[in-house]
C-alpha cells in the first residue's frame, strides 16, 4: 500500500459549515446519487463493453442508526479517475462536464459534512488496477486548517469499478418516519431513472420503486353519459425570456390531499415538488382543499431554467408567475379543459379510501349520540346499556342501491332503547337527499333508519369524499331524522313533511354551485 495526498483547497473553512446548510436528507443522500448517475451516464459505453449490453448501474444506501449511527453509499459505476481524484476533493470546483448532474462541484462535501462528522471514500476507477481511500474527519480537519489529506492506495482488479462513502459519527440519523420518507422520496426524485430500467437504487436492501398514478379515463363533467376521455393533456410552453417548459399535467384517477400536484424536473431529476411536497400554486390548484388541488397531477420539465448549488430548488428569474399564468390558460383551453373537470367531476363510486372516511365519521356520530343522556327525559330508574353494532359495508359497481355504511345503535330515548341505524348509500335512482324509515319490531321497540344518499346532487357538489368533510353533513342529517320521529312520538302532526320539503329543496338551486 502506498500513500500520496490529496488537496482540499480553497474552501477548507466551508467544511464546518456545510453541517448548518438547509437540507432535507433525501436531497442530501441525492448528492451522492447524483454522483453515481453521471459517472454511470459519462461512462455506459465502456461499463457495457465490460459487463455486456444488460449492465444496470446499482446504487445501495445503508441506514445503520446504532452507535452514532452510521450511512454507506455504495455503487457499481465507474469510480473516480486518477485524473479526476484531485477535482473531486476541491470544494467549489465543477467537473470538465456541467452538462449532467454533477454541476456544482460542491455536492458531495457538502451532503457529507451534513450528516457527518466523519466520513471516508473509497473508489477504483475502470480499467486501473487501483483502490484509492481518503478520509475527512471534519472537526479535525478545520481545527488544524488542513489543507492536504493523505490518500491511501492498494491494488485492485482492473475490472472492478465503483465507489463506496461511509459517514459515521452522524450530526442527524434518519430514524423510522425519515427512513420511509426518504424511501419514498428517492423514488419520486429519480423517477425518470427508475423508469428507464437501467437504474436501481436500493434503500435498506429494498430496491425503491415509483408508483406511476392512473389517470382518470371519463366522460366530460357535464355529459355523464359521454364517451370516455383520459384527462392527460401535453404542456408546451414558452416564456417571453424564451424559455420553454415541456410535460404534461392530467389528472389523478382517485384524488389524493398528499399526492397530488405538479413536479418540475431539472435534467431528469425532480428538484421541485418530490413526495409530498409538490408544486401547487394556488392560480392553478386553487386556495385550501379544493378538487382540483386533489386531482391535478403532472410533470413538468425545466431544463432551460437554473437550480440551487443544493439542486433542491429552481432559481426562477422573476418568471414564475408568468410561467403558472401560461400553465393556467394551457389548462383551460375548451379542448381538454383539465381545470374544469378537475373541479366539477364527480366519481359514481366510492373508493375503499372514501369509505373507510365515511366509516370513521358514522363512528364519531355515533359515539357522540352513545355519550348523551336520554334524549326527551331523565335516564330511567333501570339503566338502559347503550350500544351499537358495526355492520360491514358492501362497496361494488352494481346497478341500484349500494350500502357504503350501517351502523346500527341502540339509545336510550324516554325510558325505551331505540334502535337508529345510520346508512351511507349512494342511490342514482333515488332524488332524496335524505331519507326516514321507522319500524316496530316483535319487541314493540322501534327501529329508526336514516340513510343519506352520497349520489345526491348536493353531495356531490359539496361533501365529495375522499377530501371534502362528510361528518358535519351527516350529523345535520340525523339530527332531522331524529327531530323527526321525537316530533311523530311526541304527537305532531305530518312530522316528515319537513325532510320532504328539505329534500325538495336541495335536489334545485342550493346543490350547485356557480
Amino acid at each position: 500500500m502506498t500513500e500520496e495526498t490529496v488537496s482540499i483547497r480553497p474552501g477548507v473553512g466551508m467544511l464546518g459549515l456545510f453541517p448548518h446548510m438547509k437540507y432535507q436528507p433525501w436531497y442530501a443522500l441525492g448528492e451522492l446519487v447524483d454522483n453515481s448517475i453521471q459517472s454511470y451516464v459519462a461512462s455506459r459505453d465502456r461499463l457495457r463493453d465490460l459487463h455486456g449490453s444488460d449492465y444496470r448501474l446499482r446504487v445501495e444506501i445503508v441506514v445503520d442508526p446504532t452507535e452514532g449511527g452510521m450511512i454507506t453509499v455504495r455503487d457499481n459505476a465507474a469510480g473516480i479517475s486518477v485524473a479526476d481524484w484531485q477535482r473531486a476533493f476541491q470544494v467549489g470546483e465543477p467537473p470538465a462536464d456541467t452538462s449532467g448532474l454533477s454541476q456544482f462541484g460542491i455536492g458531495m462535501k457538502a451532503a457529507c459534512c451534513w450528516f457527518s462528522r466523519s466520513w471516508t471514500l473509497e473508489s477504483s476507477s475502470i480499467g486501473e488496477e487501483c483502490k484509492r481511500t481518503v478520509l475527512f474527519d471534519v472537526p479535525a480537519i478545520v481545527e488544524a486548517h488542513e489543507e492536504n489529506l493523505v490518500v491511501r492506495e492498494s491494488v485492485a482488479p482492473w475490472d472492478r469499478h465503483g465507489t463506496e462513502i461511509r459517514m459515521t459519527s452522524l450530526h442527524r440519523t434518519p430514524r423510522r418516519r425519515t427512513v420511509g420518507k426518504i424511501r419514498q422520496y428517492l423514488g419520486s426524485i429519480y423517477r425518470q431513472f427508475i423508469r428507464r430500467g437501467d437504474v436501481d437504487i436500493v434503500f435498506n436492501g429494498e430496491r425503491i420503486e415509483y408508483d406511476e398514478p392512473a389517470v382518470l379515463t371519463a366522460p366530460l363533467w357535464k355529459d355523464p353519459h359521454g364517451g370516455a376521455i383520459e384527462w392527460r393533456r401535453p404542456v408546451d410552453v414558452t416564456l417571453r425570456s424564451g424559455r420553454r417548459v415541456l410535460g404534461f399535467v392530467a389528472i389523478r384517477e382517485t384524488g389524493s390531499t398528499s399526492m397530488a400536484g405538479l413536479a418540475l424536473f431539472y435534467r431528469d431529476k425532480v428538484v421541485t415538488g418530490a413526495g409530498e411536497d409538490t408544486y401547487r400554486p394556488e392560480r392553478v390548484f386553487g386556495a385550501g382543499n379544493t378538487f382540483q388541488s386533489q386531482r391535478l397531477f403532472g410533470e413538468l420539465h425545466m431544463d432551460e431554467f437554473d437550480v440551487t448549488y443544493t439542486k433542491d430548488a429552481l432559481v426562477w428569474h422573476d418568471e414564475e408567475d408568468e410561467f403558472v399564468e401560461l400553465l393556467r390558460t394551457e389548462l383551460e383551453d375548451e379542448d381538454l379543459p383539465l381545470l374544469k373537470q378537475a373541479q366539477n367531476y364527480r366519481s359514481r363510486t366510492l373508493s375503499k379510501g372514501s369509505t373507510r372516511q365515511a366509516e370513521t365519521a358514522a363512528g364519531n356520530i355515533a359515539s357522540s349520540l352513545l355519550a348523551a343522556p336520554d334524549l326527551l327525559t331523565s335516564p330511567p330508574a333501570v339503566p338502559v346499556e347503550a350500544t351499537f353494532e358495526h355492520n360491514s359495508s358492501t362497496v361494488g359497481n352494481n346497478a341500484g342501491p349500494q350500502i357504503h355504511v350501517d351502523r346500527e345503535l341502540g339509545m336510550p330515548i324516554d325510558g325505551a332503547v331505540w334502535k337508529v341505524s345510520l346508512r351511507l348509500v349512494s342511490d342514482e335512482g333515488d332524488d332524496d337527499w335524505l331519507g326516514v324509515a321507522t319500524d316496530v319490531g316483535s319487541t314493540g321497540e322501534p327501529h329508526v333508519i336514516i340513510k343519506v344518499n352520497q349520489s345526491h346532487p348536493f353531495m356531490r357538489a359539496y361533501c365529495e369524499l375522499p377530501g371534502q368533510e362528510l361528518e358535519p353533513v351527516w350529523r345535520v342529517a340525523v339530527a332531522l331524522g331524529l327531530g323527526q320521529e321525537l316530533a311523530r312520538k311526541e304527537g305532531a302532526r305530518m312530522p316528515s313533511l319537513v325532510i320532504r320539503s328539505v329534500n325538495s329543496i336541495l335536489l334545485g338551486y342550493l346543490s350547485k354551485k356557480d
